[in-house]
């Protein structure tokens, strides 16, 4: 059993309609290809016909629609100043500021660590490279 996509089959749409089909869609995609690997191995179970026939197709050339429940409505916001939300913003990039530097306080710290490292490492390999050398 090969499965074949449409292309209407993508419903890459965004609301509540589309939230549990992708779900349907990925049980029917697994009951398939477990079907399909199966078959190529030659054996074949009841169980996987009795998975397919429990989930059924959406038609995929029709969108789907959900009704909003009427206990979800978007709650009415009170209007924000201009000063109020200056100061919002205000504070954000200062939060904002203060993130990046302790980023590149870390950064920085981490980077001098390395070259000492590093320095450490190559000084020792200097000094192990100068003993072996036969002095004359």
């Amino acid at each position: 059993m090969l499965l074949a996509v449409s292309a209407g089959s993508a419903n890459f749409g965004i609301g509540m309609g589309n939230a549990m089909h992708w779900k349907k869609e990925r049980d029917l995609l697994i009951a398939q290809t477990m079907a399909f690997v199966q078959a190529v191995a030659g054996k074949t179970t009841d169980a996987s016909v009795r998975l397919e026939s429990r989930l059924e197709t959406a038609p995929s050339n029709e969108p789907v629609t959900v009704a909003r429940p009427a206990g979800v409505l978007p709650a009415r916001l009170s209007p924000i100043s201009h000063s109020d939300m200056r100061d919002e913003i205000r504070r954000r990039v200062a939060a904002f500021r203060e993130r990046q530097q302790l980023f590149d306080r870390d950064r920085e710290e981490y980077c001098n660590s390395m070259m000492a490292k590093a320095r450490a490492a190559s000084k020792l390999a200097v000094e192990a490279a100068d003993d072996q050398r036969p002095k004359r």
